[in-house]
């Protein structure tokens, strides 16, 4: 492919990345927060209702209900926000084989990394995406999580903490980077797209009907797109982390990358119980805080 062609595509795919995924992660934030701030009315007599918030922006006010689906109405146009993770994960793996599929791998590989071979790096990166989903979704689809959600958490720990030093001292630093954002990315795609918006169908479906709601499938989802949020912060930085070799290049790059995922969980954290939990919500913020201004002193020694 002619050099300059190659070049527009991977700036369109680029843009377009970045475009959709502002779109996705802003829409995520959104709909944290206002959970986090619907309140009971008492005086509602609407079936279902759970809570409401009066919000001002752009010169009017807009007054926005929370209400359970099942005795709740299902109208006539609803809105689903899943397109913006779709184009998010479609053109990220755009870009992806585009850089390190290409040029025999020139990107992918580091031969003072490891030996491996084009072919084995190529295989290594799809399980990093498509092995990954497969087991963090089999630990969360098991019956003891429900009741013990603490064992999945780490588990998925565990994995992710494999995963990363796995692939950082198998592939080129920035391709062991933005495979491990492309495995966020890609659980959070797969949530939405295999288990928040399939179980959503089914209740919307349920309701239209009449029948009784299951609300473990609302519960389940609620899980799943809370998992998102707290991957929102990591994957925004591994997006930007190709420019900044101090991360990747370092010796120790994968607990750099450990300890900068785990600030911006924390970091996460403080905002999505700052109402609820003010006193957790203050130690989360000083505990990503206190990491991040480690890191930065580490890989500057």
């Amino acid at each position: 492919m002619d050099q300059e062609i190659f070049d527009w595509l991977l700036m369109l795919g680029r843009w377009l990345h970045i475009t959709v995924a502002v779109s996705w992660i802003g829409t995520s934030v959104f709909f944290m927060w206002m959970d986090r701030s619907f309140k009971p009315n008492p005086e509602s007599t609407r079936p279902g209702h759970v809570g409401e918030l009066w919000m001002v922006h752009g010169g009017g006010f807009y007054h926005v209900e929370k209400l359970l689906l099942g005795p709740t109405r299902v109208p006539k146009e609803l809105h689903w926000f899943k397109w913006e993770s779709y184009w998010t994960w479609m053109s990220g793996m755009f870009l992806l084989v585009m850089y390190f599929y290409t040029d025999d791998g020139g990107y992918l590989l580091d031969s003072n990394i490891s030996p491996i071979t084009y072919w084995q790096a190529v295989m290594l990166s799809l399980f990093s995406v498509f092995g990954s989903w497969k087991f963090y979704d089999s630990v969360w689809e098991t019956k003891i999580i429900k009741t013990k959600p603490d064992v999945g958490h780490i588990l998925t720990l565990v994995w992710f903490v494999a995963m990363t030093y796995l692939l950082c001292k198998t592939l080129n630093g920035r391709a062991a980077y933005i495979h491990i954002g492309a495995m966020l990315g890609t659980w959070m795609t797969a949530n939405v797209f295999m288990r928040i918006i399939p179980r959503q169908l089914l209740m919307v479906e349920a309701s239209s009907k009449g029948e009784p709601v299951n609300q473990d499938w609302g519960k389940n989802a609620k899980n799943r797109s809370t998992h998102n949020t707290y991957f929102t912060l990591p994957v925004i930085f591994i997006m930007i982390s190709n420019h900044f070799p101090a991360t990747y290049d370092h010796p120790h790059s994968w607990l750099v990358l450990l300890c900068l995922t785990l600030a911006g969980a924390a970091i996460r954290e403080y905002f999505v119980v700052r109402l609820s939990k003010p006193q957790r919500a203050m130690g989360a913020l000083v505990f990503g805080i206190v990491l991040l201004a480690a890191m930065s002193l580490y890989t500057h020694s």
